[in-house]
């Protein structure tokens, strides 16, 4: 069901007041819809976006108006939803019962821009989506740089990365391209959002505290491809089960990329070479310059896998390699992501923080030789730690935990390494410099989310820097 975009007059109702909702009440104000936003956490903790927001907006707050708005939800006509706020919530559940819409921000923002700029009368919206377990940022990152580097088009990176689509709508022009970071949460409650290329980089057990099952979290990750059609691209993992098995669910044209093997159809690594065989309807530039392994500089083998996927989008926007190349040869990385913070007395800090679950670890530990410090833990998502044990045993010399997931990290990789505890991150790092000897990488990766300490990754992220700057 495709949500009107008329939003003048009508009543709707935003659930959670981070980021998101902050922005899309916001935007929906401007359309003249008239809007409740509300949030269980108290007006002290969400001041500073309760000062962003725009005259005329109605705000509920604390679980008590909660629990008072669940009689009030058939008042609204529209219900939109924070990436952060649960399907089993209560004013989405009521909302569901009484056939009400319950979409995502990223939906209503679609919704928005589409209508303003009549992506209707296109045969595909400019959009570029990229969602998977690991790798969003990085990678949408590179794809920015590889369409800039062609000089034609605008290009706007936003959606989980940082700015919400609803944030930057107004910014939208007729030559803009989006590339759009988004996550399983987003991508519940999405009916119309089509984009023209979608990408899903991998598929890993995470947020099970949320999602409960891989079937649901998976089934969350291919809305990303639902309302594609054939003259869509949607380009997946060859090297992932559960990405491939999501071919025969597509409607539009799959890419495969892979690092392991040469494909009949995508983009893949032969020997130090970068080949790109994308299927004769895309349209691929005919100026054949190589493109080489050596060319990406970002460290780890997931990084090669994500610079494949920004290669294929190139070639399907029609971007001469010699200007791919370029862009990724210029491409260094971003701050949280295997980013080294600084060297002392031989000790090398890597500031991994965005590395929010067990297979985003397990991809650090694999880009860096032994010795290595491992600063792990935080907010306990559901994923188990056990598949990290044989990587731990063979290359931490030391494992120092932090946070409320620190015990059952604990149990799950005791006898792999010598365990310690830390109550904070300056006192982890301090440690981690103590046990350390020269030639050893002291990585934080903590395998785990943010939110029992910190009120996201990058906070995290920039403590650490903080302790170990103090060095």
């Amino acid at each position: 069901m495709r949500i009107k975009e008329n939003y003048q007059g009508r009543k709707v109702l935003v659930i959670g007041l981070a980021r998101s909702g902050l922005a899309v009440a916001n935007l929906l104000t401007i359309q003249g819809a008239r809007i409740t936003v509300t949030d269980e956490k108290s007006k002290r903790e969400l001041i500073n976006n309760i000062k962003k927001l725009k005259k005329g907006i109605k705000i509920l707050l604390g679980r008590q108006n909660s629990v008072r708005l669940k009689n009030l939800v058939s008042e609204y006509d529209l219900l939109v939803v924070s990436p952060g706020v649960p399907q089993e919530n209560p004013l989405v559940e009521k909302a569901r019962k009484l056939k009400i819409p319950v979409v995502s921000e990223v939906e209503a923002a679609f919704n928005i821009a589409s209508s303003n700029l009549h992506w209707e009368t296109l045969s595909s919206p400019p959009v570029v989506a990229v969602t998977g377990t690991n790798g969003k940022t990085t990678t949408c990152e590179l794809i920015a740089a590889v369409l800039r580097s062609n000089g034609r088009r605008e290009v706007i990176v936003a959606g989980n990365i940082g700015t919400p689509l609803s944030g930057v709508v107004g910014r939208i022009r007729e030559r803009t391209v989006l590339v759009l970071e988004i996550s399983s949460f987003q991508l519940e409650n999405v009916e119309s959002f089509h984009p023209y290329v979608a990408v899903i980089l991998n598929i890993t057990p995470d947020h099970m505290d949320r999602h409960r099952t891989m079937g649901k979290y998976i089934q969350a990750k291919a809305n990303i491809f639902k309302k594609q059609t054939e003259k869509d691209f949607c380009i997946l993992n060859g090297d992932d089960k559960r990405c491939k098995i999501m071919e025969g669910k597509a409607k539009s044209q799959v890419i495969f990329f892979s690092s392991k093997r040469a494909l009949r159809k995508g983009v893949f690594v032969k020997g130090k070479r970068i080949v790109s065989n994308l299927d004769s309807r895309a349209k691929v530039p005919s100026d054949r310059g190589e493109l080489l392994v050596k060319h990406v500089r970002v460290p780890g083998p997931h990084n090669l896998e994500n610079a494949l996927v920004a290669i294929a989008i190139g070639d399907i926007f029609s971007i001469s390699r010699s200007k791919i190349r370029r862009a990724i040869e210029a491409f260094s990385g971003i701050e949280h992501r295997l980013e080294i913070v600084r060297e002392i007395n031989g000790r090398r800090f890597i500031n991994d923080s965005k590395a929010t679950n067990v297979d985003a670890c397990k991809r650090a530990l694999e880009t860096f030789p032994a010795p290595i410090i491992l600063i792990m833990g935080g907010y306990d998502k559901g994923a188990p730690y056990r598949p990290l044990a044989n990587l731990v045993r063979e290359k931490v010399a030391a494992l120092i935990l932090l946070g409320q997931a620190a015990s059952r990290i604990e149990r799950e990789l005791i006898g792999s390494v010598a365990i310690y505890r830390a109550d904070g991150m300056r006192e982890g790092v301090e440690l981690s410099y103590s046990l350390s000897q020269p030639g050893s990488s002291i990585l934080l990766s903590p395998a785990c989310s943010s939110f029992d300490m910190y009120s996201d990754f990058e906070e995290r992220g920039k403590d650490f820097k903080r302790w170990v700057k103090e060095i």
